[in-house]
């Protein structure tokens, strides 16, 4: 099966996706990529525009002012993909499907602030902060 391609830190972002973003093209792609997940699409974390991005480059641009190739893009995925890795303990480079109890562990990490560093200054940080205080209610994933 085909992976899901994730970034490091669009893979912190399905843990508290509600079905909002940036713009609609977003909304409905990212809810497309946390489905397939859902389903059982195994997960593969990347360097570089992913998934999410995907055919989104320039609304991202023109929506957040960013690039999804920028250096502090890059190095905030970097710090969520470390994290994470040695987290769950497996190769970011190799596909894998996460559990119930993969995401349980991370969703424990991430309230903990624990895999959050690269959440630090994102703007939607006191969003998520809010469905963390909220166990998580109502998220997609």
């Amino acid at each position: 099966m085909v992976p899901v391609l994730l970034r490091g830190h669009h893979f912190l972002c399905i843990l508290t996706y509600k079905g909002e973003g940036y713009s609609l093209a977003f909304v409905e792609n990212m809810t497309r990529q946390v489905e397939a997940i859902r389903s059982g699409r195994p997960v593969m974390l990347v360097e570089g525009p992913d998934a999410i991005c995907a055919g989104l480059t320039q609304t991202c641009r023109a929506d957040v002012q960013h690039d999804c190739g920028a250096a502090d893009t890059r190095r905030l995925d970097g710090l969520a993909q470390e994290a994470v890795t040695r987290l769950l303990g497996r190769d970011h480079a190799m596909a894998h499907t996460l559990s119930a109890k993969d995401i349980a562990l991370l969703r424990e990490h991430y309230a903990s602030g624990a895999i959050r560093a690269a959440c630090k200054d994102c703007s939607w940080k006191a969003f998520c902060d809010q469905i963390v205080g909220e166990d998580f209610a109502g998220t997609m994933l």
